[in-house]
Order: C-alpha cells, then sequence, then structure tokens
C-alpha cells in the first residue's frame, strides 16, 4: 500500500478570543427588555465596560437598531400584503374577449352601420333632414 503525503497538511484552529462580558450585566436592564438585552449584546460584543456613558450609547444603539428592524419589517409586510391583494383581485376578474370574438363584435358592428346606412339611402329625406339639421 502506498503512503500519501499531504502538501498542506490541516492547519490548526485558530485560538478563540476570550469573550469578556460587561462587569454589570444588571446596569443594562431598561422597561423594555428586548432593547436592554441587545445594549448587553452590544457592549459585549466590543467588550466595553459597563460604565453609564457606554451603556446609554448602548441603549441608544439597540434602540436605533430595533427601530430600523421594525420598519424593514413593516415595510416587507405591506409590500407583501398589497401583492396578494393585486393577485385576489387579478383573479376575481373576468378573462378578457378572445379574438374570435372580438372578430364577431366588429362583424355585427359593421352590419349594424350597414344597416343604417341603406336604410337612410333608401329613405332620402330623411337623410335631407338631417343634414339640415346639421348644417345649421
Amino acid at each position: 500500500m502506498a503512503n500519501v503525503e499531504t502538501l498542506r497538511p490541516n492547519p490548526a484552529p485558530a485560538p478563540v478570543p476570550a469573550v469578556t462580558v460587561p462587569a454589570d450585566p444588571q446596569a443594562f436592564r431598561t422597561e423594555d427588555r428586548l432593547t436592554g438585552l441587545l445594549a448587553f449584546g452590544i457592549a459585549a460584543d466590543r467588550r466595553e465596560e459597563a460604565t453609564p456613558e457606554a451603556i446609554a450609547r448602548c441603549q441608544r444603539e439597540a434602540e436605533a437598531a430595533l427601530c430600523d428592524h421594525a420598519l424593514r419589517y413593516l415595510h416587507n409586510n405591506i409590500e407583501r400584503i398589497r401583492q396578494e391583494a393585486v393577485a385576489e383581485q387579478i383573479g376575481r376578474l373576468r378573462h378578457p374577449p378572445g379574438f374570435l370574438r372580438m372578430v364577431a363584435a366588429n362583424l355585427v358592428a359593421l352590419a349594424i352601420i350597414g344597416a343604417a346606412g341603406a336604410w337612410l339611402a333608401l329613405h332620402p329625406e330623411t337623410l335631407a333632414g338631417l343634414a339640415g339639421r346639421l348644417a345649421g
């Protein structure tokens, strides 16, 4: 059996840096639990200490991120609801007439106009009366 040597052995996994958590997680609590949790997560991600300035900054960033997310979510849902409403309305509409029906309608219209023209040709006094009224 032959030995196979790899040219690039598997590299050792990179050491994972230890995550430091802010000293006082309770300091991030607000009336809105989600904002407090997100602010704590932002501070933990940046490895910031729980100073009052850092807490206030992280809470403002958390509120801004949550507002942006809520706006995007609302916009996407409104767009989806509109598309569903349009599809429903289109589904309720009758199908437009086909080619043969349109040709038949035009032939009927031509026959009616031809019959009216033939009747006017056979009754010249009616044609003269109409011409007199149209003339003024």
